[in-house]
């Protein structure tokens, strides 16, 4: 993810500058340009998304009725 990152801020430095340039001498190439920073922020907040989404979802245990405490109470009292 700090790769992802690096490489998404040296992009937008990049065409940041590029883009001031592009504004001053043709104003063309500036169209596009900004259509490609704006790309990249949706590809960058998706990506974020994607990475929040996946810290919180945690594989959840199935319960079976070994874990149940009941249960296990009862075995300790049987092995005694």
């Amino acid at each position: 993810m700090i790769l992802q990152m690096i490489i998404f801020l040296i992009l937008a430095v990049i065409l940041n500058s590029l883009l001031f340039l592009s504004i001053n001498f043709n104003e063309n190439i500036s169209y596009f340009i900004l259509t490609f920073l704006i790309f990249l922020n949706f590809i960058s907040i998706y990506f974020c998304r994607k990475l929040v989404n996946k810290n919180y979802i945690k594989p959840k245990k199935e319960a079976s009725a070994e874990d149940h405490p009941i249960i296990k109470a009862a075995r300790q009292r049987l092995k005694k």
